[in-house]
């Protein structure tokens, strides 16, 4: 992604550029946003619903997910709140802010330009490997 599209104001990075680092976590956040987009819940509830919005495609580590919920709840975009269970041990319940919500249309607008250049390198690739296939010049 270009460097400016995710600059805020003052020059800095949104929180959703400054922790897309590279590996399977760096999807974590924006996956429990959208998890907390449909239902506020608990931890375990959340990652089954990303399985299950995502027909399993999209599985997030369980540790990752409460370091990332932690985090968010930290910088103010999510709040938590401990709920006794009937049978069980207390759970904590997770909610968006109104900052969290802004935060992922942050990692939408992102997501979305990430998938702009993703496409640009696809067609990049194939007409490249094409053009090589094409090469009388190879042996």
């Amino acid at each position: 992604m270009p460097r400016g599209d995710c600059d805020g104001e003052g020059g800095g990075r949104q929180p959703c550029c400054r922790r897309r680092g590279g590996g399977g976590g760096a999807l974590v956040e924006p996956a429990a946003l959208a998890a907390l987009l449909y239902s506020g819940g608990y931890g375990y509830d959340m990652r089954k619903t990303i399985l299950d919005r995502t027909d399993g495609e999209v599985d997030v580590d369980v540790g990752g997910l409460y370091r990332s919920l932690r985090r968010l709840e930290d910088e103010g975009a999510v709040v938590s709140r401990w709920c006794d269970e009937e049978s069980g041990p207390r759970r904590r319940e997770y909610e968006l802010t109104q900052l969290g919500v802004e935060l992922a249309e942050q990692w939408l607008d992102a997501l979305r330009a990430r998938r702009h250049l993703d496409d640009l390198l696809v067609d990049l690739l194939e007409g490249g490997l094409a053009e090589f296939g094409n090469d009388e010049r190879r042996n």
